[in-house]
């Protein structure tokens, strides 16, 4: 009896919340950065001039993830994919908003053309803030959205369809959260209608940064949750005077340490409210690099890793021990039921979410319960290799779907980090099995394809 006990006891401390445990509810803050690639931050270690000291202040107290994902190598549907825990394909939204139904390759001629994507998140499917919000947390939103509508940079304001903002998703408040794919001002006035102008000057990530600061000190004394994702380092590249000066006349630079001090603020105010210990703080960015990164190939739109492969830090003093690393492969989609289930909630109602708990990671796990991450980029992109395709990753293989526009590769990363040798002639079994894998999945999420209409030539014998 005693010992069928000891198993129950076991079993139920397992699966409990880590704030059970004498602790309250655990706070999260979730900051998700534009257009930053592996390389631009100095907790890599690969440039020590770079001015990022707050990050590398988490990196000290948290864990690196140095095989960070995102869902997509644009920012739109990576964007979509982290709040509803679905991926881009199962979303519909497959690449920045507006997409371009219909687009060929300038250097494909005769190539298949762009398959439709979807301009807004639609309100019916998932979102973390909404089971947030019946856990008993104060949520709010601030920054940059780009989920709500087409053409915003026509309009006055930003605002194209404001249903789809995210007030409407299970966020109490929206600061600066419109259509907007890029800051129509980076100083204030802003010309953004979800954000008050305020002081004549103010530098966007400035203001955004007051905000959270703000969000943070009004709901100390319950349990929150911040989404901010800064519109940094995103073109234009615009920094305030001091900072441009202070990092050698570098916009893009000065705009790095504009960033880290904003994280700074918000890593200071929670240690200020006492609530630094219990409060998963995430650094993230929402594609790879619009600048590229030196030993990755390419850069942002590419499904190489260089188009992939985001920095990313967590810390959580609770629970994550200061000063560590991991290797595991993570992506968009793992942040909603993390966020759910480190308060308290359940997804096992649903169905639709393709993401992983990364709880395991944070308490030291070396890998999780997944042999495969996919992507699926139905679309073409003019200045980058490997744009239209999708891609299996399985630990150390790479393998990339080339839909037509250029012969499938095979890559194996551990050997061959920079994807220069395709090395599917020697591995046609590997090669033939993520095909399979890959063409299985893209029927399990119903995937909208290229349209190879017009010139049957190019449509890989696979599909025709």
């Amino acid at each position: 009896m005693i010992y069928y006990f000891a198993l129950l006891v076991f079993a139920f401390a397992a699966c409990t919340p880590v704030f059970m445990h004498g602790a309250e509810k655990p706070n999260s803050v979730f900051i998700m950065v534009d257009d930053l690639g592996p390389g631009w931050v100095d907790f890599d270690g690969s440039d020590p001039t770079i001015n990022t000291p707050n990050l590398e202040r988490m990196a000290d107290a948290g864990m690196v993830f140095t095989r960070a994902y995102a869902a997509a190598s644009v920012c739109s549907p990576t964007r979509a994919a982290c709040i509803t825990g679905m991926s881009p394909a199962q979303i519909g939204l497959t690449t920045h908003i507006p997409g371009a139904p219909g687009r060929r390759h300038s250097a494909v001629p005769g190539g298949p053309s762009d398959a439709p994507s979807i301009n807004q998140l639609p309100l019916e499917l998932p979102s973390y803030a909404r089971e947030l919000k019946k856990l008993g947390y104060a949520t709010a939103f601030i920054g940059k959205w780009h989920l709500a509508g087409e053409g915003s940079m026509r309009t006055k304001d930003g605002i194209v369809d404001s249903q789809y903002h995210p007030e409407h998703y299970g966020f109490d408040s929206n600061l600066g959260g419109c259509a907007y794919g890029q800051p129509k001002s980076w100083f204030d006035p802003f010309k953004n209608g979800t954000l008050e102008n305020r002081e004549e000057g103010q530098y966007l990530t400035d203001r955004l940064a007051e905000e959270a600061v703000a969000f943070i000190q009004a709901n100390k004394d319950q349990p929150f949750h911040l989404t901010l994702w800064p519109y940094n380092v995103h073109k234009p590249f615009r920094a305030p005077k001091d900072l441009y000066k202070n990092n050698g006349n570098d916009h893009y630079r000065a705009m790095l340490e504009s960033m880290d001090n904003a994280i700074g603020r918000v890593l200071d105010t929670l240690e200020a409210a006492g609530v630094s210990e219990n409060t998963l703080v995430v650094f993230y960015s929402d594609n790879g690099g619009d600048k590229a990164t030196e030993w990755l190939s390419e850069k942002k739109g590419s499904l190489l890793e260089g188009g992939l492969r985001v920095p990313m830090v967590v810390t959580w003093p609770a629970v994550i021990r200061g000063g560590t690393s991991t290797a595991e492969p993570i992506t968009s989609m793992d942040f909603f039921p993390t966020f759910v289930h480190m308060s308290g909630g359940s997804t096992d109602e649903i169905k639709e979410l393709e993401g992983m708990d990364l709880m395991p990671l944070f308490k030291g796990a070396d890998q999780l319960d997944r042999e495969s991450l996919y992507w699926h980029y139905p679309h073409n992109r003019n200045g980058v290799k490997y744009s239209m395709g999708g891609v299996v990753l399985s630990r150390d293989w790479k393998f990339y779907n080339g839909y037509g526009v250029q012969p499938d590769v095979l890559f194996n990363l551990k050997e061959d980090p920079m994807e220069q040798t395709n090395v599917i002639s020697s591995h046609p079994e590997m090669a033939d099995r993520m095909l399979k894998e890959h063409e299985a999945w893209l029927a399990s999420v119903k995937a909208a394809e290229p349209d190879y209409s017009t010139d049957t030539a190019m449509i890989p014998a696979k599909q025709r």
